[in-house]
């Protein structure tokens, strides 16, 4: 099963240039290269800017940030 530490893209992978981040997982394109290196702890704490990004935009959580167990 994958993760969201495996990867939380949704599969909507286009670029808002306004706010430099992916429509689908909120992740910048630096973020989406530089995760497949990156530590489980590294991981986490992105997840966490995900999380609040999605709420500055006034969306809802993903279910998958609950199950990562981010708090």
């Amino acid at each position: 099963m994958t993760t969201a530490l495996d990867s939380p893209c949704l599969g909507v992978c286009v670029i808002d240039a306004r706010t430099d981040t992916c429509f689908g997982c909120f992740r910048t394109p630096k973020e989406i290269a530089r995760w497949p290196r990156w530590s489980e702890e590294a991981r986490r704490e992105t997840l966490k800017k995900l999380k609040q990004r999605r709420k500055d935009e006034g969306l809802p959580p993903l279910a998958f940030y609950e199950e990562v167990k981010l708090d």
